[in-house]
């Protein structure tokens, strides 16, 4: 006796649901939208002396390693656990210090080493930048600098190990009215 083709049916819908889960992993991990992101970040980045090639924005630098993930010649790094003001986009205008940032940035960090610290639950963000904590040679870091100087803000959007020291220091910027802190008439940060 031969089964009929609707008695397959039942059996084979588990292994396309599981196929489609798993092709869904697979999508989810290469765009690093995963909490975990394999050891070989960890091996390649954390601890690693860099040279800043380019400032992006106040956020985004990048340093002179391969980024063997996307295989390019270069790594692009976010700041871990800060926001800094976005400059213009192809649909946005600038926000309002998004220039001093990245000038702040240049000055700190374009064209010297720095090294490189990352957190082992989470080494890239969704668009698969790398995020990490920049040191500087003077021992503190960029994320830092720019956090004291009102020229981020603290970000929450992804748990870090340092998230308590920098909206602390966040606290210590806003206290004193320094950058996005510094606050007009009309309420709004200039």
């Amino acid at each position: 006796m031969s089964a009929s083709p609707a008695s397959l049916r039942p059996q084979r819908r588990p292994w396309i649901v599981l196929g489609a889960f798993l092709l869904a992993l697979v999508i989810a991990d290469h765009c690093g939208w995963l909490l975990v992101r394999g050891p070989d970040d960890m091996a390649a980045y954390h601890g690693a002396r860099v040279r800043v090639r380019r400032i992006i924005d106040g956020n985004t630098i990048e340093v002179g390693v391969a980024d063997r993930m996307h295989g390019r010649p270069y790594t692009l790094v976010r700041l871990w656990g800060v926001d800094a003001p976005r400059p213009a986009g192809t649909e946005r205008r600038a926000e309002p210090l998004a220039r001093a940032a990245l000038e702040r940035s240049v000055s700190l960090a374009a064209g010297r080493t720095v090294v490189l610290s990352l957190e082992t639950h989470r080494t890239r963000g969704p668009m698969g930048q790398l995020l990490a904590h920049v040191r500087l040679a003077g021992g503190t870091t960029l994320n830092e600098r720019l956090l004291a100087e009102g020229l981020a803000r603290a970000h929450e959007r992804w748990p870090h190990a340092r998230l308590a020291r920098y909206a602390e220091i966040e606290r210590a910027a806003r206290r004193k009215g320094l950058g996005v802190w510094k606050q007009q008439g009309d309420g709004v940060a200039r």
